[in-house]
């Protein structure tokens, strides 16, 4: 398990290295918003596409030459990235590495769904709050050294532990070997009725409006802290950090008691909480405020996403585990790589803080749709049905 750990916080600190950087490319590129938002939609809709592919490819082909083949092409890409000569030389080379980082997720998601039957709440628990444990780690590390070394030395040093984990995982045995009854070939035999796709579908609208409104708002964290807050990048990284405190702190908890309560009504209420957790950032209030909204932010957000990864491997039996994981993180990046872009413009047009307010009506419907999901899964007696796989 430490070698899924591991790589895990070598992985999802690719997914944050931009925002981390983003107030310098504003200044070095002399970039508005709109087009800081549209580096890192380019970025996360590229890691979308890759991971649709991969996590279908991962039904049918080796997942540790997948895997090990992901952190190389990730951390080559990410290294050239801090010597482009050009914006356009720049987006092409980080683009490589959005590819090699989109292998990771939905492979490793089927890998611990196969393998890990027994309080498997508890250990995705684990598994995301180590991946954003590394995160906070380089918000502190990078966030100290980046006026130092620059941003050529910050995708440099970032690099290093994927590089590191993709020769492990080559060379060595420790991913485990397919589970060949739970790959694509099983899905033929297991037939949804038109309720169970339809839930299935509703269920990943939910999760789009509530990634929609999460991740735009946390891709600019850095960049509101210097533009808006008024503070050094060091200072921004520094503070960013409490969303992923909280996002430890939330993964921990959380994935102890998802096995003891519907996830249903676990992502309901968290939705519901994160609400005036994001309104806060947009009223003029003292920083400690700031620093405890961010910490719940990123608490509850954990929390959504352990439950949101329980209840997709129940309601989506009829797919290969790959398959399923990869269409999820292909949604969820999908979705990510269109908000930054639509904040930014929102920023441009109507101010920071309307657009915080308008970006919290994603997950206001998302919420509904999930009241609605959780009504269709009660019985007549008012029983919850359960969806969590943590009991399969």
């Amino acid at each position: 398990m430490k070698s899924k750990l591991f790589g895990h916080g070598a992985n999802d600190m690719y997914w944050f290295i931009l925002p981390l950087v983003l107030p310098s490319l504003l200044v070095k590129y002399n970039l508005s918003y709109t087009q800081a938002g549209g580096i890192l939609t380019i970025y996360l809709a590229v890691a979308a596409v890759g991971s649709f592919v991969m996590g279908k490819l991962s039904d049918r082909f080796s997942r540790r030459n997948i895997l090990s083949f992901g952190f190389i092409l990730a951390s080559a890409g990410l290294i050239a990235s801090g010597f482009a000569s050009s914006l356009p030389v720049f987006i092409l080379l980080i683009s490589i590495t959005a590819v090699g980082m989109s292998t990771f997720h939905p492979v490793m998601y089927a890998i611990i769904d196969e393998n890990y039957s027994a309080d498997k709440g508890k250990i995705l628990g684990y598994y995301e709050g180590f991946g954003t444990g590394a995160i906070l780690l380089m918000f502190l590390i990078n966030g100290s050294l980046i006026q130092w070394i620059g941003i050529r030395g910050i995708l440099i040093l970032t690099a290093i532990p994927a590089l590191v984990m993709g020769l492990i995982y080559y060379f060595t045995s420790v991913i485990p070997p397919e589970n060949q009854k739970n790959n694509s070939g099983e899905k033929s035999l297991i037939k949804a009725g038109r309720s169970e796709i339809l839930r299935f579908n509703l269920f990943l609208i939910s999760v789009i409006l509530r990634i929609m409104s999460i991740t735009a708002i946390l891709n600019f964290l850095p960049t509101i802290f210097v533009n808006f807050f008024g503070f050094g990048e060091n200072i921004a990284a520094y503070g960013t950090g409490f969303y992923f405190a909280g996002g430890i702190i939330g993964s921990l908890m959380v994935g102890k008691i998802s096995g003891q309560f519907n996830s249903f009504g676990i992502i309901i209420i968290a939705s519901i909480l994160i609400v005036p957790s994001i309104l806060i950032l947009s009223f003029n209030l003292p920083m400690w405020i700031y620093l405890i909204a961010l910490t719940m932010f990123g608490g509850l957000a954990s929390g959504c996403l352990i439950n949101q990864n329980l209840m997709l491997s129940r309601m989506g039996s009829h797919l290969g585990r790959g398959e399923v994981f990869g269409i999820m993180m292909g949604v969820m990046t999908i979705t990510a790589s269109l908000s930054p872009i639509l904040l930014g413009m929102i920023i441009d047009y109507a101010g920071f803080n309307y657009a915080l307010i308008i970006f919290t009506l994603p997950l206001l419907l998302s919420i509904g749709i999930l009241i609605i999901l959780l009504k269709f899964n009660t019985t007549k007696t008012g029983k919850i049905i359960e969806t969590s796989s943590v009991k399969n």
